[in-house]
């Protein structure tokens, strides 16, 4: 098959399911952009491809959009709201009081929205991200987080972080320590403390055993690769990765044939049977298997 001539181009590493589904986030966005983009993965050059024939197509073009696109969660209304009922609930808690009935059900709602609420990117992409909204049975919905962790902020966080990328071809190493975004800063020392990734960058993940400490416990500032971060978010909300017997493996398949973004999806999770399967397990983070992370990928099998 004869192969388009790229629009441009990334280096990936497709062994680390966070690049995988990062490309894959590229491919969703640049179809957005321009209609009819279709993307390809050259593995001889370690490369990932996407081509726009009817339309001139730059990453660098791509990247400025995801950069300024407004990305929503909660809205400031509803943040501002959050704040004041959790200062009042722990102003009455230190006076063994309770919250009334009516505002602690709406506390818990919008602790509830602001952890695993959906996120809207807006113009010029439009799109909705919600893959994580699913039936806790559902094993083929790789959610890696749990607890207090806030999506909205994460993603922000990473959004942030990518006007400081200066090579684009590099764009999946380029790391940093993420930061809170201005909209969440009460406080210039805020400007300061970390925001955790999603961890679907395999090179992230550690284990509290293997680095001899927990991470999160001693706030350790470790680097993230906000790019990966980020497009992998984008990119699940159509890619999913394929369930196994083993809850906790899942697999992924790599095109090398140009696609438009509706037939790689399916080429993706195994339903179209073209190129290289990889396995993958999600790594927990602690001992009680709350926080997860992806591992690097094996190739199980080709097939072409």
């Amino acid at each position: 098959m004869t192969h388009p001539t790229p629009s441009f181009s990334v280096n990936v590493d497709v062994t680390n399911p966070g690049q995988f589904f990062a490309c894959c986030g590229l491919l969703e966005l640049a179809h957005r952009l321009w209609p009819g983009a279709v993307g390809w993965f050259d593995a001889s050059k370690s490369m990932f491809a996407i081509a726009s024939e009817d339309v001139p197509a730059t990453l660098e073009h791509l990247m400025d959009q995801l950069s300024k696109c407004d990305v929503s969660g909660l809205s400031r209304e509803e943040r501002q709201e959050r704040e004041a009922l959790e200062d009042e609930s722990r102003r009455l808690r230190q006076q063994d009081q309770k919250l009334p009935d009516d505002k602690e059900a709406r506390r818990k709602e919008l602790g509830s929205l602001a952890r695993e609420g959906m996120i809207r990117l807006g113009n010029p992409f439009h799109m909705i991200l919600d893959w994580w909204q699913t039936d806790d049975n559902d094993t083929a919905t790789p959610k890696t987080w749990a607890g207090r962790q806030e999506l909205h902020k994460i993603a922000k966080a990473a959004q942030d972080a990518l006007s400081n990328v200066t090579d684009l071809n590099e764009l999946f190493n380029y790391g940093c320590v993420m930061r809170t975004p201005q909209e969440y800063r009460k406080k210039d020392s805020a400007n300061e403390k970390r925001v955790e990734p999603f961890y679907f960058d395999a090179r992230r993940f550690a284990h509290a055993l293997d680095a001899g400490f927990s991470l999160d416990v001693q706030e350790a500032e470790t680097i993230a690769h906000p790019a990966v971060e980020l497009l992998s978010l984008i990119g699940l909300q159509r890619f999913r990765p394929a369930a196994t017997s083993n809850k906790w493996a899942l697999t992924y398949s790599v095109w090398s044939i140009p696609l438009s973004v509706s037939v790689a999806s399916a080429a993706a999770c195994g339903a179209l049977p073209v190129g290289l399967r990889y396995r993958f397990q999600l790594q927990f983070r602690d001992d009680q298997k709350r926080y997860k992370a992806f591992d690097f990928a094996k190739p199980i099998g080709d097939q072409t």
